[in-house]
């Protein structure tokens, strides 16, 4: 019999269409009720494409999948087998109403939803957070690049979190509900709003992948909206004149000596610590900076400006010897406290692993951070976005824009600076 299933869309998910076409006379294209996302069809076939199932499903989210997999597409073969015998019993005279009204009367939405729904399971979302990390850590061609470590360490340390105020919970229990719960908790524990709203988008993305999944989650979460309250103060920034007492100041120990000249190519560079600390002389051409970009692996190249250059010329041609994150984020607190960096400003510190806003001396807020913000906010208003952007790898003006801790007063009177001098080259009274 010439029946064809078919998927009419390319991308997202769609209904299974299907053509009747037994002959010239009659040429009928419907709607089947099995709705599936256009990826996973399998034209040849015309079923739930078989090689999204798992060979040896290890966990309940896989196993769930092959579940559904087939329940689909036992219920289509059913459907296929149920349309043809319809077909068949009425000799053959068939016509579109004819058609619509078998499938609205025997395959109604509410049936179909009840067999879709039917094939889902809940889970804990501790082992959702598991799986996930398990396939997001692997390349997938076409779709996504492998998560980074630092995003596998932030997202155990939600599911351990998720633990701590209920190690059964499933995943079809975060809701509203849930959320109240959780902002309360993390709130009584004292962390900033900030990471309460970063860790819930988040888990917002957790739900996201369980519906993918063909979990049971709650209809709230794709609701979900965030807001953080404007700070009410700016990130601590070096200036030019900052940088150079640095530059100067009398240490008497080398690892602070090291730690200043890392501090000062961070400034004069805007590079995320995971790269500073890595530079490698070698990467040096013609006072040019080229490498890879450990968090974007995107290639960079920057110029190195006259400051850099003079502790290349310092230390023999090469970098500062490595060290790690932490102990560089001591060591220049410790540097800034000899430079006479005193002044007090209001700002987040860390206290017992979380952040305490208040009012400290400038060296106390010192950290690995004050080298991009210092490096966007110093240079921004000469280099402009796009030359900025060359140095810190931003992909967007926006992103530029946070790192810019200028005032709107001081970024006036830079653009007005900017301005005159421009006149002037030119010469225009």
């Amino acid at each position: 019999m010439s029946i064809k299933f078919y998927m009419r869309k390319k991308i997202g998910v769609a209904k299974v269409n299907f053509r009747y076409h037994p002959n010239r006379k009659t040429d009928i294209t419907l709607t089947t009720p099995f709705s599936i996302n256009v990826e996973h069809w399998d034209p040849k076939n015309e079923k739930y494409s078989e090689i999204f199932k798992k060979r040896n499903p290890k966990n309940e989210i896989d196993k769930n999948n092959n579940k559904y997999i087939d329940e689909f597409n036992l219920r289509l073969n059913e459907f296929k087998i149920s349309l043809n015998s319809f077909i068949i019993s009425n000799n053959y005279q068939i016509d579109s109403n004819k058609l619509k009204n078998f499938i609205s009367k025997n395959y109604s939405p509410d049936k179909v939803k009840n067999i879709q729904r039917s094939t889902q399971s809940s889970i804990l979302i501790s082992e959702l957070i598991d799986n996930y990390i398990e396939e997001k850590s692997v390349l997938a061609l076409g779709k996504h690049k492998p998560i980074t470590q630092a995003s596998i360490k932030k997202f155990n340390v939600i599911k351990n979190k998720l633990n701590k105020i209920n190690p059964r919970l499933q995943v079809k229990e975060i809701n509203d509900h849930f959320r109240d719960k959780f902002t309360k908790w993390s709130e009584n524990e004292k962390y900033s709003e900030i990471t309460i709203v970063k860790e819930l988008k988040i888990i917002k993305t957790f739900i996201k992948y369980a519906k993918s999944k063909k979990h049971k989650v709650s209809d709230d979460v794709s609701e979900w909206i965030f807001y953080v309250t404007p700070k009410k103060y700016k990130y601590p920034t070096l200036n030019l004149t900052e940088l150079k007492t640095i530059e100067l100041v009398n240490l008497e120990h080398d690892y602070l000596d090291n730690a200043r000249d890392w501090l000062l190519i961070g400034c004069y560079t805007g590079l995320r610590v995971s790269d500073l600390l890595n530079t490698n002389h070698t990467e040096i051409l013609e006072d040019l900076l080229s490498f890879t970009q450990k968090k974007t692996k995107d290639e960079v190249t920057m110029i190195l400006l006259p400051p850099i250059k003079k502790i290349l010329e310092k230390r023999n041609g090469v970098f500062p010897r490595k060290i790690s994150d932490q102990k560089f984020n001591d060591y220049i607190k410790k540097v800034c406290k000899k430079a006479g960096l005193t002044e007090i400003m209001i700002g987040g510190k860390m206290i017992d692993k979380r952040k305490v806003v208040g009012n400290y001396q400038k060296w106390e807020l010192v950290s690995s951070h004050i080298c991009r913000r210092s490096y966007v906010t110093i240079f921004r208003p000469y280099f402009g976005d796009e030359g900025v952007m060359l140095n810190t790898g931003h992909k967007t003006q926006a992103m530029v824009a946070i790192y810019d801790q200028n005032s709107e007063l001081d970024k006036a009177k830079k653009m007005k600076n900017k301005i005159l001098s421009i006149f002037d080259t030119l010469n225009i009274d």
